[in-house]
């Protein structure tokens, strides 16, 4: 994996949005050095010997890494990483994830064999902030990169299928849902991403240009200052600069989204290679 991210960073292409160079680059490297540190400590083959709590803090270190390989994976979007290049990123990540939430359950199952009561929680936990944002990401990539067949595991092993209303639309193709759920875990801002559509209506995507205009063009545009005083998501990364939901959601939805390409959050060429 190593390699082939430190390959793409060599030839990025043209940044998807304005960035300082100097500061992607200082970022990429931090993270690409935590996960060669991660690998050379023996990351990958501990499982087998680690019991009870070395187990458990095994699983919290990978925690740690899937989500460095996760703000890497937008770090390639914001600098221009080819679409193919970034599906394979995000083949990448969700495998750390995966393997997270099995080492998880390996721990549950050794600390339970030597008589702890304990009930170890999902992988991902949607209810909180931080882990809405990286369960959000997976699910919108895995749309907008042709990687569909990769939700149901994440779905079932990353969430335990602890999902709400946008979760659940995200994802209800690949897993065959009929109904999604009537929560929303972070009204703010998610809940107004429902409010124009309407059930049994034909999806309209310029419908949700008010939305993409007050969460996300009006956002950025307010000082960091003030973004801090704005009730909204929060997470690592200042949450999202890309609108990968709606994105996503026009792909699996349909129609027109002329009305949503002119906004500088809205990724089209992502959109474009997952409907191509």
């Amino acid at each position: 994996m190593l390699p082939r991210w430190r390959a793409l960073a060599k030839a990025p292409g043209l940044p998807r949005r304005t960035l300082r160079l100097p500061d992607w680059q200082a970022d990429w490297n931090a993270g690409m050095a935590l996960l060669a540190r991660h690998a050379r400590n023996g990351g990958e083959s501990a499982e087998e010997t680690l019991q009870g709590h070395a187990a458990l803090e095994h699983a919290y270190g990978w925690e740690t890494v899937a989500q460095t390989g996760s703000n890497l994976l937008l770090k390639g979007i914001d600098r221009g990483f080819a679409p193919a290049a970034l599906q394979q990123m995000h083949a990448d990540v969700a495998d750390l994830w995966l393997e997270h939430a099995h080492l998880l359950a390996l721990a549950r199952d050794s600390l339970q064999q030597q008589g702890h009561d304990i009930a170890l929680a999902a992988s991902l936990q949607p209810r909180t902030t931080q882990h809405y944002e990286y369960a959000l990401q997976l699910l919108s990539l895995g749309v907008l990169l042709d990687a569909q067949d990769r939700l149901p595991a994440l779905v079932e092993q990353v969430l335990c299928f602890e999902t709400d209303r946008v979760l659940d639309y995200l994802s209800a193709p690949a897993l065959g849902l009929a109904e999604a759920s009537d929560a929303i875990f972070h009204p703010r801002p998610f809940a107004e991403l429902f409010a124009p559509l309407r059930d049994g209506e034909a999806f309209d995507p310029s419908l949700l240009a008010g939305y993409l205009q007050v969460q996300y063009r009006d956002f950025f545009l307010l000082s960091p200052k003030a973004q801090k005083r704005t009730r909204r998501l929060t997470g690592p990364n200042a949450w999202g600069y890309w609108a990968l939901e709606v994105a996503a959601l026009v792909v699996l939805y349909g129609g027109d989204d002329a009305a949503l390409r002119t906004c500088p959050h809205y990724p089209s060429d992502l959109v474009d290679f997952a409907r191509r």
